[in-house]
């Protein structure tokens, strides 16, 4: 049986994760942009004109959700794809004008949920709790390129 402290941990974690969802998604609503969108945006802020291919060796999601986010993302405005004059099979992702023109508005809307999720926090507080965060994350991380099984024998007190 897991330890009620770490059950309820992650169930926190999961509440957190789908609050904060909640809350940026009515943030971005008006713009037309969907929290999935902000990191292929952020990396196509950085560099637009790039292929899918390039785009998914920058972000931590599968293929076929890229996929899907970028047809939605075209389907929205945000994106359009140009064909490559050299190679015609590839096609480049790039920002329309207004993708490029959101940039500081969506960006005021994170920093301000930011804000409203800091509240009540030191500087400390956040740098550990993203410090615990990463190792936490870190550890999953090697667990999926390299699973093991841990068996523990537990020993009573007779």
């Amino acid at each position: 049986m897991p330890n009620s402290e770490d059950f309820f941990f992650f169930s926190h974690i999961s509440n957190f994760r789908r609050l904060y969802a909640k809350a940026l998604s009515t943030r971005l609503e008006p713009y037309q942009v969907r929290p999935g969108y902000i990191d292929i945006l952020n990396r196509l802020w950085k560099r637009d004109n790039i292929t899918q291919k390039q785009l998914h060796a920058q972000l931590a999601i599968e293929q076929a959700t890229l996929s899907n986010s970028l047809k939605r993302m075209e389907r929205d405005g945000l994106i359009h794809r140009k064909r490559d004059p050299k190679d015609r099979r590839l096609s480049h992702i790039v920002l329309t004008e207004h993708a490029i023109s959101l940039e500081p508005t969506i960006q005021t809307a994170i920093e301000e949920l930011q804000s409203v999720i800091n509240v009540g926090l030191t500087i400390n507080d956040r740098r550990y709790f993203n410090r615990i965060l990463k190792q936490m994350t870190s550890h999953l991380e090697s667990d999926i390129e390299d699973p093991c099984l841990v068996l523990l024998d537990e020993v009573g007190d007779e």
